[in-house]
């Protein structure tokens, strides 16, 4: 059985928001230039995607499926029509890690709230990047919940990006 890494890997704005207060994440198209952030590399090393569904629908309303060939599975308790290859849906997140954790070295917790929560509350958030782009959006959708207990990080890097963009790499202590 692999060792693996549930990966939380995502854009918050400074004030500590996912997506805004309707919940779209189009903000981000700003910090779109030629910029390589290491997405494509962090997703070269990725076995499998665990997702929210409202994040679930989001990407499938950009257009063709950007995670071909990696298992996703998305927490639903709705059924998931028309879903691309690989794409499951559950609502049984502790039976989804179980498994996840049988045939994945390492997992994205690609969004959202809930979904990062959920992992934190069960004890298997193990890395947390975060994009802190330079915007203030005032309300939206927060990264945690703000009822959950401290969670205590180590740095692991800084890295900073011409467009403002800075990115923390933390390992959950």
């Amino acid at each position: 059985m692999p060792d693996t890494v549930f990966h939380l890997y995502m854009a918050v704005s400074v004030d500590g928001f996912i997506a805004d207060a309707e919940g779209s994440v189009d903000w981000l198209n700003d910090y779109e230039a030629d910029v390589d952030y290491g997405t494509a590399g962090f997703l070269e090393g990725v076995d499998a995607l665990l997702m929210g569904r409202r994040t679930y629908d989001q990407v499938v309303g950009f257009g063709d499926w950007p995670y071909a060939g990696k298992r996703t599975v998305v927490l639903t308790s709705r059924p998931i029509s028309e879903a691309p290859e690989g794409v499951e849906g559950t609502s049984d997140l502790v039976g989804a890690i179980d498994e996840l954790c049988a045939e994945a070295e390492r997992v994205w917790i690609v969004g959202g709230a809930t979904a990062a929560s959920a992992c934190r509350d069960l004890g298997v958030l193990d890395r947390i990047d975060l994009f802190v782009m330079p915007v203030l959006l005032g309300a939206g959708v927060p990264l945690f919940s703000v009822e959950d207990d401290a969670l205590n990080l180590d740095l692991l890097e800084v890295e900073t990006f011409e467009t403002g963009v800075v990115a923390l790499r933390y390992a959950v202590a």
